[in-house]
């Protein structure tokens, strides 16, 4: 009996091709449909994980595209589709994998790639961040300054009882006897 079928890596057909997560559709789109109503109605087919809509004027050049976590996933959408039972207001899709023209930015980055990538938000909040620093030093200085200058005062008006004696001209008291 063999079960080597059972055993396969899940991106490979069983001759060995890797099926792709992606298709594109060919026909069908409507221009006024957006990314989440398109993103809807291929998520009945598995988890999507990125939806482009392309060049709305020009959607030969460069059409719509959908990415699923799922070679599994993109191969019932694609099948449903091509089989006519996806229909989005009243016009039926045709739709392929992906033809890989070499221009694609490959496989996405690992999750170390991404940590190193630097966004506007990561730039955003590093500013922000040393703003606060900033402030937070310049609030530490009027605080110091306002220290010592009461720290000053206190020792020129000091209520210490051997200040006060000085001051008085009194002795200590002994006990009479």
């Amino acid at each position: 009996m063999d079960l080597s079928h059972r055993y396969q890596d899940p991106g490979k057909t069983s001759q060995g091709f890797t099926m792709s997560t992606c298709i594109q559709i060919i026909e069908g789109m409507v221009p006024g449909i957006n990314r989440l109503a398109l993103k809807g109605h291929m998520e009945q087919f598995g988890q999507v994980d990125l939806v482009h809509m392309g060049d709305r004027q020009n959607p030969e050049e460069e059409p719509p595209k959908v990415r699923f976590s799922t070679p599994e996933a993109a191969q019932r959408a694609l099948d449903a589709i091509n089989a006519g039972q996806v229909v989005i207001d009243g016009m039926l899709l045709k739709a392929q994998f992906m033809q890989g023209k070499g221009r694609g930015r490959g496989a996405p980055p690992s999750a170390t790639e991404r940590n190193l990538e630097v966004t506007s938000r990561d730039l955003f909040l590093e500013r922000e961040r040393a703003r606060a620093q900033q402030r937070d030093r310049e609030r530490g200085k009027e605080r110091s300054r306002s220290r010592d200058r009461s720290r000053r005062r206190r020792k020129r008006t000091s209520s210490s009882r051997s200040r006060r004696r000085r001051k008085s001209g009194s002795r200590s008291r002994g006990r009479k006897r």
